[in-house]
């Protein structure tokens, strides 16, 4: 840290963070002692925040940053978060924030990569990533080191989709009036699962035949943002019927409360093993299938992202290659 007089008469100060990048700034002083004392005082404050940043250890930051996320994030996002602190703190160990480096990281993704696999390190990393930005922006660290270490690659991997007739075959299968009612509803509109479970009547406009799905006080969407799916005939006459026999504000429930994910997902699951349907198949495949659905039959892919909700064109990218009578025209 030292001082330096610049050609327009003002006294600069240059100091190096923790990182060992060098720093200017100006003290908006021509006077030497009073650049002088800009540097005490500038010294006194940098080693107060280095004391306070020292302070600041892994689980400590883990644990101010997931009550955090409780206001900001989804459920899921916040299990998602919860997971990476517990497997990242498991590796490498609870080290003060502003040491954790590239080292520890690499090291850590490699470990994940071995345990699991390169989509569970690709996971963890995003995560992780995030919530060290996080830490920047309050000062935690003077940069995000994640930012220096690439993102764990992944080979594609196409989304599962039931086919038409597989998709009645589940229906039959399925006995429970609510849940064969819930899959219609998610292949014909490709909403999320906790999408549906938190649907409620007044987003169902029949004038319309349309749903909007939307941000409320209990429940946010992935992206943020609201978007307006279109009912098919099929769909709007399923459920002007069950609004006719409505017990409370929710459109799917159980005994009128809203349904938990994971049992839905489970008994999902018990119901596609009887079917005798593929295993990789899951309730998010009726999403999958949506898509698919669309594109095989032509939809443009663009159409396709508004309807799915995705914010990047990139993400709708992987039912592309399903518009195959597509691309022959376009090659002919």
């Amino acid at each position: 840290m030292f001082l330096s007089r610049h050609p327009n008469g003002f006294y600069y100060l240059f100091y190096f963070d923790a990182l060992g990048k060098r720093h200017k700034v100006s003290t908006k002083c021509r006077r030497k002692s009073d650049a002088l004392s800009f540097l005490q005082e500038f010294r006194q404050e940098e080693q107060e925040r280095r004391t306070k940043i020292e302070r600041k250890s892994l689980s400590l930051f883990a644990q101010d940053f997931l009550t955090y996320s409780r206001s900001l994030h989804t459920s899921n996002t916040q299990r998602a978060f919860r997971v990476a602190f517990r497997e990242f703190l498991r590796i490498v160990g609870d080290e003060p924030l502003h040491q954790i480096g590239v080292r520890e990281i690499e090291n850590f993704l490699s470990v994940k990569k071995s345990e699991a696999s390169d989509w569970t390190a690709r996971k963890y990393y995003i995560a992780l990533a995030s919530a060290f930005e996080t830490a920047k922006r309050w000062g935690c660290i003077s940069s995000n080191v994640f930012r220096k270490v690439e993102k764990p690659r992944v080979r594609e991997v196409q989304p599962t989709f039931f086919t038409k007739s597989e998709f009645h075959t589940l229906l039959q299968c399925i006995g429970a009036r609510d849940l064969r009612e819930l899959c219609i509803c998610a292949v014909s509109t490709g909403l999320r699962l906790n999408e549906l479970t938190s649907l409620q009547w007044t987003d169902v406009d029949f004038v319309r035949k349309v749903i909007l799905v939307q941000n409320s006080d209990t429940f946010t969407t992935k992206s943020k943002k609201n978007r307006v799916v279109p009912m098919n005939e099929q769909l709007w006459r399923l459920l002007a019927v069950r609004k006719e026999k409505a017990e409370c504000e929710l459109v799917f429930h159980r005994n009128r409360r809203r349904l938990y994910d994971g049992l839905v997902s489970r008994t999902f699951k018990k119901y596609l093993r009887v079917a005798g349907l593929d295993d990789k198949l899951h309730f998010h495949s009726l999403r999958h299938t949506f898509a698919t659905w669309l594109v095989q039959e032509g939809v443009p892919i663009y159409e396709v992202q508004k309807l799915l909700g995705h914010s990047s064109i990139s993400v709708t990218q992987i039912y592309s290659h399903l518009a195959a009578s597509e691309l022959h025209g376009a090659v002919n």
